[in-house]
């Protein structure tokens, strides 16, 4: 099934494997992230390929692109029910440093809560590395309130990961 959600200014569509060069951009403008998950200030193209392997090996995951004006600026994890859990999860959500604090990140959200909302999903979630200010302080922002803290692997990483959640309204209610 296919997944190709439009917002105001961004359009969200399955990446494809052919955008993996663009998404190995997206993460290597973000070097403080790179070194929060892995230790080191850059991943490479056969990192970024096993994380696309194993996004898409959830039934109800998605690897999504995020493009503005049709150029790639973001990328995005969407587990619509987890396997595990039947939960929603965003399990990473990643824009390109040049589209950073410009409400891209926040379009993004809201419209795959809404998708989760059309699914059936009453909450989402999403796992942010603890040393991760920024994220904590963007999520929150949101309306996602930390629920419990875990040790997770997170890329090359085993670490502290504050998991936050959202109950959705359906806003045609």
């Amino acid at each position: 099934m296919s997944l190709h959600l439009s917002g105001e200014r961004l359009i969200l569509h399955e990446l494809k494997q052919g955008d993996l060069p663009f998404a190995l951009d997206v993460y290597n403008s973000n070097p403080g992230y790179n070194l929060l998950r892995n230790d080191e200030s850059s991943v490479t193209l056969e990192e970024v390929q096993a994380e696309y392997d194993s996004a898409l090996s959830i039934p109800t995951g998605y690897w999504l692109a995020l493009c503005a004006r049709d150029k790639l600026i973001g990328i995005m994890h969407l587990i619509v029910s987890n396997p595990a859990d039947q939960k929603s999860w965003i399990s990473m959500l990643l824009l390109h440093a040049d589209y950073q604090q410009q409400g891209f990140g926040k379009e993004a959200v809201c419209l795959v809560e809404q998708h989760c909302i059309e699914a059936g999903s009453r909450n989402i979630h999403h796992g942010v590395i603890a040393h991760n200010e920024q994220a904590l302080l963007f999520w929150g922002r949101l309306g996602y309130e930390q629920y419990r803290q875990v040790q997770a692997p997170v890329g090359r990483l085993t670490q502290p990961v504050l998991l936050v959640a959202k109950w959705l309204e359906d806003s045609a209610q």
